[in-house]
């Protein structure tokens, strides 16, 4: 009977840590998701921002301002879903993409236009694939609520930006 009952101890302990692992995991999941996307997304603001002040070519100009203003909405939304969700963001580029806006704001007037293209290709290609991959199978929340929204957004975006990039 003693036997039986520590068992059924063990199994219980065991079930839970098993539990308490699974909500480590979507949180760690959701952190991920956060973390990259809020990242992504104010790396789209500030690449956009350099276009607008230095780019000479009117449909990369045009297509940045759209970007400022696009990912100007997605940014905040993101940030209430993370904290909804519990999740913290961080407030800043990390050293990649801080790294990639210094080349943009150093390339020189021929340069920028194209290099800034290039970078949304690659960055929307990134975000498209991430937004999917969450809203997909990310833990539900509203996290995964603002990454289905905006998804199409990217979406269009990229098949945009694929368009001005193959000119």
């Amino acid at each position: 009977m003693r036997t039986k009952r520590t068992l059924s101890m063990a199994a219980a302990l065991a079930l839970a840590g098993f539990a308490a692992l699974a909500d480590d995991q979507v949180k760690h999941n959701a952190q991920d998701f956060a973390t990259r996307a809020v990242i992504a997304n104010m790396f789209e603001v500030e690449a956009a921002d350099v276009e607008v002040k230095k780019g000479k070519d009117g449909k990369a100009v045009k297509f940045s301002t759209d970007m400022l203003n696009d990912h100007g909405k997605a940014g905040p939304e993101l940030r209430a879903a993370a904290k909804q969700d519990g999740v913290a963001v961080p407030a800043v580029l990390d050293a990649d993409h801080k790294a990639k806006i210094d080349a943009l704001k150093a390339s020189d007037a021929t340069n920028l236009d194209q290099a800034y293209l290039s970078t949304q290709l690659t960055a929307h290609q990134d975000a498209v694939a991430l937004f999917e991959r969450y809203a997909k199978s990310g833990p539900e929340g509203h996290l995964r609520n603002v990454a289905s929204r905006i998804l199409p957004d990217l979406r269009a975006h990229l098949v945009r930006v694929q368009g001005l990039t193959s000119k």
